[in-house]
C-alpha cells in the first residue's frame, strides 16, 4: 500500500514541497533539506537554474542545484556538528552536488530517487579520499522514488530537453512504469493544471498514490 503524504518524514515533506515551489517557478522540480544532529530543520534549498539572477547567490547558474542552494549557507564554525547532518534530496545528487556534500562534511545523504543521467553516488566507493569519510548514503525508494520520477518526467517533456531520450531510457531502467506515467501526465498538462489552480504538493501527492497503479 502506498504511502500518503501524512505518513512521509517532515525533511521529506519539506523536500517536496521545494521541489513544487521550483516546478511552479519553470525550473527543475528537485528540492532538499538539511537537518541538524537533532533532525531539525537548518536549511532547505530548491533548484534555481532557471530562476531570474537575484533570487539566491547561484540563482540563473548551472551550479543552482537544490542542494548546493540548500549547502551555501553552512560554515564549519556555526555549524561544528556538520558532520552529524543530514542531507534530504528528492533526485540522486550529480557530481558536483554529492562532491560539494563530501567537501562540505555532510556524513549523510539521503536520496529518494535513483538517476541513471546523472546520479554520483556511486563516487562512493570509488575514490579512497571518499571511502574513508565513512559516508551514510541512503536511498528511500518506494513511493518517494516514483513520485520524484513522475514529477520530473513530466517536467523535462514540458521544456523538450535536447537529450530526452538518454534522459528517459536512464530514467526507465530506475522505473520504467513511473517515467511512463509522467509522460502522460504531461500530455495532459496534469502539473500544470495543478499549478494554475494552486494545489498543494499534498494533495497532488496524495491524488497520484491513490489514483494510479506503479
Amino acid at each position: 500500500m502506498s504511502l500518503m503524504w501524512k505518513s512521509l518524514a517532515q525533511p521529506w515533506q519539506l523536500a517536496f514541497e521545494m521541489a513544487w515551489q521550483a516546478y511552479k517557478n519553470g525550473t527543475i522540480p528537485i528540492g532538499a533539506v538539511v537537518v541538524n544532529e537533532d533532525d531539525e530543520i537548518i536549511y532547505v534549498g530548491r533548484n534555481r537554474i532557471f530562476d531570474e539572477a537575484g533570487s539566491s547567490a547561484l540563482a540563473g547558474t548551472n551550479m543552482a542545484h537544490a542542494e548546493m542552494d540548500a549547502l551555501i549557507g553552512l560554515t564549519a564554525k556555526e555549524h561544528p556538528n556538520i558532520h552529524r547532518y543530514k542531507l534530504y534530496t528528492t533526485m540522486e545528487p550529480c557530481p558536483m552536488c554529492f562532491g560539494a556534500s563530501v567537501m562540505m562534511n555532510i556524513r549523510n545523504i539521503h536520496f529518494a530517487a535513483r538517476d541513471g543521467f546523472a546520479g554520483a553516488t556511486l563516487l562512493n566507493d570509488k575514490l579512497d579520499y571518499i571511502k574513508n569519510k565513512k559516508l551514510n548514503i541512503v536511498h528511500e525508494s518506494g513511493d518517494l522514488e516514483v513520485f520524484q520520477l513522475i514529477l520530473q518526467t513530466s517536467y523535462e517533456f514540458g521544456r523538450k530537453h535536447p537529450r530526452i531520450d538518454e534522459i528517459m531510457n536512464s530514467w526507465k531502467a530506475v522505473n520504467e512504469t513511473a517515467v511512463n506515467l509522467g509522460e502522460e501526465l504531461q500530455r495532459k498538462q496534469y502539473f500544470e493544471k495543478a499549478a494554475v489552480g494552486q494545489k498543494q504538493i499534498s494533495e497532488i501527492y496524495n491524488d497520484l498514490m491513490t489514483n494510479y497503479t506503479f
